[in-house]
């Protein structure tokens, strides 16, 4: 095979599996039932420094008392963002939800004409830390579009779920399926040292005689390593705990490639001498 073919293959390989992973916990909720509410598997019609927005709405909410920064909630990045839903038309909403960090504020508002928003319900801080679920029953809303943003608290902002109902369902706030998240700096670092020791193994293995299905395994690595950049893209800066796994996993990657080329430049001096 043509090893510019085979790369262009490996690389599709990657992104096919990077795409599964991503999609894996938004499928594993199924279609929403109407007790779901008017939100899930919506995603907004507009945001502003929010990442993760697939969360919001895909029936998956934390564990009380995980952390708040885990790969199952969505990010505010500050006070000023925000999410905005659009219902489609002028709806009535009786009953809102929220799974969020328990520290802060969340305030879910309604507009008619998605400028103007009126706070329907703000979900109060908690006593208990980590990621925590609020519900308000027997409002009295309508609008539109749906606003969901936050305040007070430590500054990071996070919500792992939010639900909205026209009628109040017997069980409020609706089913969600509950897990544990990894928080972020460790999902990092583990990202990380599987990338160097994926890409290192494969560079250190590497020959050109090898099987074009070998060739291909450099999918591995490659799809850890997107997941790892598109990751430290919505939490940019990193946090300074996954530094050292960063500085260190580019450096065994580093050091694998020079042995490969000492071992190359010894194995040519050493043909060059028999001739």
């Amino acid at each position: 095979m043509n090893p510019r073919k085979a790369a262009r293959l490996a690389l599709a390989a990657a992104s096919v599996a990077l795409g599964a992973c991503t999609n894996l916990s938004t499928n594993i909720g199924g279609k929403p039932g109407p007790e779901a509410g008017l939100l899930r598997g919506k995603m907004p019609a507009r945001s502003s420094h929010v990442t993760h927005l697939v969360h919001l709405t895909d029936g998956i909410a934390a564990v009380p008392d995980d952390p708040a920064r885990t790969e199952l909630s969505a990010l505010f990045g500050s006070p000023q963002a925000f999410v905005v839903y659009d219902l489609g038309a002028e709806t009535r909403v009786a009953c809102v939800a929220i799974d969020a960090d328990g520290d802060d504020q969340y305030t879910i508002a309604l507009s008619s004409d998605g400028t103007t928003f009126a706070p329907l319900w703000t979900a109060p801080a908690v006593p208990d830390s980590g990621l925590q679920p609020r519900a308000a029953h027997d409002l009295e809303g309508r609008g539109r579009y749906l606003r969901v943003s936050a305040a007070g608290g430590d500054g990071v902002y996070a919500v792992a779920e939010v639900a909205a109902a026209a009628e109040c369902p017997p069980r409020w706030p609706p089913v969600w399926a509950p897990q544990h998240g990894t928080p972020i700096d460790r999902s990092l670092a583990t990202k990380a040292w599987a990338f160097a020791a994926l890409a290192a193994a494969y560079v250190l293995a590497y020959r050109r005689k090898l099987p074009d299905f070998f060739k291909l395994l450099v999918a591995a690595p490659l799809g850890v390593l997107i997941a790892l950049v598109l990751q430290l893209a919505d939490i940019w800066p990193p946090p300074s705990s996954v530094l050292l796994p960063l500085l260190a996993a580019a450096a065994i990657v580093g050091a694998a490639f020079g042995i490969r080329y000492a071992l190359a430049r010894r194995t040519a001096g050493t043909r060059s001498a028999k001739t």
